[in-house]
This record gives structure tokens, C-alpha cells and sequence, in this order.
């Protein structure tokens, strides 16, 4: 059974292009280890990121990430009920507006980033993800 997290949070410190890039390399050859799956995106000072992956290393991962003084987590949402991965080949995609844009997606990432967290309902956040993993493949090409 695939564990799946989505998690917002925001950055405590000042991220440029290059930190960004090499922060989602590391994190991809870390992940490729411990074969987990997902993506990273950052706008105006938020996270967004979705990791998939076997229960007890998503757990450690999570704990990392609430652990990172980089930022603040500030909603995390989980679904443990899948039985296949949404980006099996991803261990770390980073997602631009750009690329975003040629899908239409860049609006609703950027909604669930901005609103109050607390108001989006957890089956909104899960259509939302399922969205995205359709384009999946338009979007490993467009970066």
C-alpha cells in the first residue's frame, strides 16, 4: 500500500532559483533511494510539495520535513488508501509556473497555497493531485 502526502508550508529563509534547483536535486537522489515519489514547487515564498511512497518512509520523511527550520509547515494532508503511484518516475520533480501555466494548473496550485489552508476540503486537495498526474507527462517534457 502506497502512503500519499500533500504539505504546504512556508519558507523561513529566502530561496533563489539555483538554492531551489539544488535543493529538488538532492532531494531527488535521496528519494530515489528510499523509493519515494513526488513533486516540488515553490511560489512567493511557499512549498508545495506531494510525496508518495511506502508507509514508514513517508512517515520519516514527513518527520524530517516538520523538522526543517528552512520553513513551516503549515497543513499537511494524507491518503493512505492507494494501491499505485500518481508519479512513479518522479523522485523529486520540480514544477515551475511555467510549465504549470501550459496546463492551467498554476491557479489552483497557487489557490490551495494561498487560501486560508484550513478551508479547502481534503477531497478538493486529492482531485486536485489526481489532476496534475494526468499531465504528467506533458509536464516532464515542458521543463
Amino acid at each position: 500500500m502506497i502512503k500519499r502526502i500533500v504539505y504546504i508550508s512556508k519558507s523561513t529563509i529566502n530561496f533563489n532559483s539555483n538554492e531551489l534547483r539544488q535543493l529538488a536535486t538532492r532531494a531527488s537522489e535521496c528519494n530515489k533511494q528510499f523509493d519515494i515519489t513526488g513533486y516540488l514547487y515553490f511560489e512567493k515564498n511557499h512549498f508545495l510539495q506531494y510525496i508518495e511512497g511506502e508507509k514508514d518512509v513517508i512517515n520519516t520523511l514527513i518527520n524530517n520535513i516538520k523538522n526543517d527550520k528552512r520553513h513551516e509547515v503549515l497543513n499537511v494532508q494524507e491518503n493512505k488508501d492507494s494501491s499505485n503511484r500518481k508519479f512513479p518516475t518522479w523522485h523529486m520533480h520540480q514544477l515551475t509556473k511555467s510549465s504549470l501555466i501550459q496546463i492551467n494548473m498554476e491557479n489552483i496550485l497557487m489557490d490551495y497555497m494561498t487560501y486560508n489552508h484550513t478551508g479547502i476540503s481534503s477531497e478538493s486537495i486529492w482531485r486536485m493531485i489526481d489532476k496534475l498526474s494526468k499531465f504528467r507527462k506533458k509536464l516532464s517534457y515542458s521543463l
